[in-house]
């Protein structure tokens, strides 16, 4: 991964040459975004069932963060993320 890590999302067709755009950065301070690009390349090419795990992860990493806070009650608890979410 690359510590600078510049981005010309515009010219990249799909949300998946974007993800791979941006996980050369090894931080999110170190990515640069050098233009505006459509948003919808972001969402418009993503099926279902994808933006469901993209929305599991956001609820996982926010469980996460409450627990490590201690700002979620340890009743908060299971073996795989279905049972958690």
């Amino acid at each position: 991964t690359r510590p600078h890590n510049v981005c010309d999302l515009q010219n990249c067709r799909s949300h998946q040459s974007i993800y791979t755009c941006l996980s050369r950065g090894s931080t999110y301070n170190g990515t640069i975004i050098v233009q505006p690009f459509d948003p919808r390349k972001l969402t418009g090419g993503i099926s279902g069932s994808l933006r469901q795990a993209f929305r599991e992860l956001e609820l996982l990493d926010e469980i996460t963060k409450l627990r490590y806070l201690g700002k979620i009650s340890p009743k908060v608890t299971g073996i795989t993320h279905n049972e958690l979410i």
